[in-house]
């Protein structure tokens, strides 16, 4: 009889041994295909910020060519003023509306949004997570701060600048050849145009908005370059392993 028992009391014991190792195996998987879940989540929302930063130096490329603009109508509206001529309507008119042309700056945080959503602790590498945070709550906003502070027609003096354009153009009907109308400006004065304060008030306001806004171009353009970078060692890494 104490044989039998101890044999049952063996058996019970391997069973119990057999249960508990299942439960772990069980866990283990469970565990494993969890942490792969997550990567690949990882490696999807990584790859959605790259192609943001990717697209924002593209956006990038474009403020660029219209800050360019704006330089070009400020050196154009100079060198008429230089010349002691007058000019044009749709010349003076040409000149002015490169020069006043707007540069409203944004970005594309949709890649970091999507995976703030559903916890940043989901970017398993510490540093990249950080430095993550600093471009999208930090810098980036900073710099957007700055350019809508300094667009002129969105900025503190945008009455002074709506004064300074209403006394330099006023707004006339014309007659399309499809005979339809258009309002369109023309310069109060042609002949004294280049000669009022107004304008060299309204190109100094040009020129130090676009100075302001060239000296911080070069940081929007390095802190996209290296949240690229960042991002694209990362999605190396986890390829990898």
């Amino acid at each position: 009889m104490e044989n039998k028992n101890g044999k049952y009391f063996k058996y019970a014991i391997g069973e119990i041994v057999l249960v508990v190792i299942g439960i772990l195996v069980a866990l283990q998987i469970n565990n494993w295909n969890q942490t792969r879940l997550d990567r690949s989540f990882e490696v999807t929302m990584l790859s959605e910020i790259k192609s943001s930063l990717e697209s924002d130096l593209n956006y990038y490329e474009d403020f660029k060519s219209r800050v360019e603009r704006k330089s070009q109508g400020i050196q154009e509206l100079l060198t008429m003023i230089a010349s002691n001529k007058t000019f044009p309507d749709t010349v003076l008119l040409a000149s002015y509306n490169k020069m006043t042309f707007g540069n409203l700056f944004d970005y594309n945080k949709g890649g970091y949004e999507g995976i703030k959503s559903v916890g940043l602790d989901k970017i398993s590498n510490d540093s990249l997570r950080r430095e993550l945070i600093l471009i999208y709550e930090k810098d980036l906003p900073s710099i957007k701060s700055f350019y809508d502070l300094k667009e002129v027609f969105f900025g503190p003096n945008k009455d002074y600048i709506l004064q300074l354009n209403n006394a330099l153009w006023k707004r006339v009907q014309i007659q399309l050849p499809d005979k339809s109308y258009k309002i369109v400006s023309r310069p109060i004065s042609n002949e004294m145009f280049l000669k009022q304060p107004e304008l060299i008030d309204r190109i100094k306001i040009a020129q130090d908005n676009l100075s302001y806004i060239k000296f911080r171009m070069p940081h929007f353009e390095n802190i996209i370059k290296r949240g690229i970078v960042l991002v694209s060692k990362e999605l190396e890494n986890q390829k990898s392993n």
